[in-house]
């Protein structure tokens, strides 16, 4: 019996227009009549992804940041914060600046940037939240940063990836979630950490427990969950990893499934 679900949202939740249709929203609240603990995992701040959860029910938890930062969607209650400090992002922040990547990094839960630039506008234009800037490096060699985001060419995260792999060190990961985003985290958090948490903090047993998803940062979650899920549009790699695969999120895969795995006594009855 399932207990817990933990739902990726870009790619997954929300449809291409970015909206959850009225079927998704339907099949939530009704597993949450039935006790069962929905969880949105993403890799989206917090604010940005509270902004969507509100259409769905009063207060989820939100493991925000792939799982750095766990809040209550309604009460704003914070359960997990797990940062890069300073003293270990520095060196990223450093390479960063001195290639002139553009980088995003976020504090407090607002996004902080060296400049606007063309992605910065667009970031902020797609995910509904305000950009930040200072020139000042020690702004942000000073302070422990939640989440590192890269935006760039697709073609292009590669060869940064391979370039930032020594200097991100053994105390931090990489994971890329879209085509042109690559994430750098503490090496603690991820979105399966995060399910393990609070599986784990509501008595619930992994096996009772499933993800879905469609992207490289929702592969350890897949792992850990007892029922891995991949919507039709995902990724190769996810899709490879899941125990199924459902339809695309543009045709209510979540929807489903809850219906395959949650709600299946009612179709069989």
């Amino acid at each position: 019996m399932v207990k817990l679900v933990a739902i990726d949202l870009d790619g997954t939740l929300l449809r291409t227009d970015r909206t959850i249709s009225e079927k998704s929203r339907r099949v939530i609240r009704a597993a949450l009549r039935e006790g069962v603990l929905v969880v949105i995992a993403t890799g989206r701040m917090f604010r940005s992804a509270q902004q969507l959860v509100q259409e769905i029910a009063d207060d989820l938890p939100i493991a925000a940041y792939n799982g750095a930062l766990i809040k209550m969607s309604g009460s704003g209650k914070s359960l997990l914060h797990i940062p890069i400090p300073a003293e270990v992002g520095s060196s990223v922040v450093r390479f960063l600046w001195d290639f002139d990547i553009p980088f995003q990094a976020y504090y407090d839960d607002q996004l902080w940037v060296r400049k606007h630039s063309e992605s910065s506008a667009m970031y902020s234009s797609h995910y509904g939240v305000e950009v930040h800037t200072c020139p000042d490096i020690q702004w942000f060699l000073e302070r422990d940063s939640t989440k590192y985001l890269i935006t760039e060419d697709p073609g292009r995260i590669p060869a940064i990836r391979s370039a930032l792999e020594p200097v991100v060190g053994p105390d931090l990961r990489m994971m890329r979630s879209l085509p042109h985003m690559l994430e750098i985290v503490h090496r603690r958090a991820s979105k399966a950490h995060a399910v393990e948490f609070l599986a784990g903090f509501h008595g619930i047993d992994m096996q009772e427990t499933m993800a879905v998803g469609d992207a490289e940062n929702d592969l350890e979650m897949f792992e850990s969950a007892g029922i891995s899920v991949a919507v039709g549009n995902a990724q190769d790699q996810a899709k490879e990893r899941a125990s199924f695969v459902v339809s695309s999120n543009d045709e209510d895969g979540v929807v489903e499934a809850f219906e395959r795995f949650i709600f299946w006594r009612e179709e069989g009855s």
